[in-house]
């Protein structure tokens, strides 16, 4: 917001709120607001509205005040737009009034910036009062307009990567890459901020921190180290790139990735042997039953030579193809 520098009486015997109105608007747009008088005095006091154009300087303090034959086009001017009751007001001791404004932009203004200021000035009759405010020494409120301002610095965000797997996060980058495709230097800002699987955030690094432009028709690449503090897991980055000296666009992208410190993977690994070998002993030790006892008997066998009625249990020893 635009503070401008509005003159003041400090011995009024009455305060007008608020000092400043600033509005970015566009071609037709309408706004109202309520402007707040209040008596502080002990006797009666008769107020005049005036409104008038002013110009400011870089700083937006107020210079001095348009006169109405310098306007160029009248129904352009934003003393056209500013709705507000010119009636006289009269406060008691004590007494609060609320006049309402009403900001109508022309169909028809150019873009830029249009500033007013809305005197309150107390006098016998209204010619005294607007020689007072033409003095610059009455309450009132500034009303900074900007209608429309071109953005005429753009970005386009080429490229926005994190490596998918970083083994050490004191080594591990994220790389983003920005094209301007207009006609003026962009320096663009923001961050990348980290977030865990569970989505809290958990650590941030700013963009571009050295501020470097971007030239017109060209790209920059830029390179930013993970942060240290992110622990073994899956985490989410969110670029935020903010750019604009008028009028401030942003670009927006995320990557996924994974955090595997080469010490935690040794540790896992060693966790997860140990338990396939004790499931291994487990196992054997559970099922293997060795030599068990049938409780079968023993049975004598008795061997001859010849031949004899053969039986079920004989077993020949020789083989003998004669009777």
């Amino acid at each position: 917001m635009l503070f401008l520098l509005c003159p003041t009486l400090s011995h009024a015997a009455y305060s007008v709120s608020p000092l400043v109105i600033d509005e970015e608007l566009s071609k037709r747009d309408i706004v109202t607001h309520t402007i707040t008088l209040t008596n502080t005095g002990s006797s009666r006091v008769r107020i005049y509205p005036t409104v008038n154009e002013i110009s400011v300087d870089a700083g937006g303090t107020m210079q001095s005040f348009v006169e109405p034959s310098m306007l160029e086009d009248r129904t352009t001017s934003i003393t056209a737009w500013l709705e507000i009751s010119r009636a006289r007001i009269e406060l008691d001791a004590g007494e609060t009034k609320e006049i309402p404004l009403t900001i109508r932009v022309h169909p028809d203004v150019a873009p830029g910036e249009y500033h007013a200021f809305l005197g309150f000035a107390q006098g016998s009759n209204r010619p005294e009062a607007e020689a007072k405010v033409a003095q610059g020494g009455t309450p009132g409120t500034v009303v900074r307009i900007g209608v429309d301002k071109v953005q005429d610095q753009f970005l386009r965000l080429e490229r926005f990567s994190v490596e998918r797997f970083i083994k050490n996060s004191e080594e591990g980058s994220v790389t983003y890459t920005l094209h301007n495709p207009g006609e003026h230097p962009v320096i663009p800002r923001g961050e990348v901020i980290f977030y865990d699987n569970s989505g809290y955030e958990v650590a941030s690094i700013p963009v571009n921190p050295d501020a470097t432009a971007i030239e017109e028709k060209m790209e920059a690449s830029f390179t930013g180290e993970i942060p240290s503090e992110l622990a073994l897991g899956k985490y989410k980055a969110l670029l935020s790139v903010e750019y604009g000296d008028t009028q401030t666009a942003s670009l927006h992208d995320t990557s996924f990735f994974y955090v595997l410190p080469l010490k935690w993977l040794l540790i896992i690994f060693g966790i997860v042997l140990s338990l396939a070998v004790l499931i291994a002993l487990y196992v054997h030790k559970k099922y293997d039953v060795g030599e068990e006892d049938t409780g079968a008997e023993d049975v004598a066998l008795y061997i001859r030579q010849g031949r004899t009625e053969g039986k079920d249990h004989d077993i020949y020893l020789t083989k003998n193809t004669k009777e």
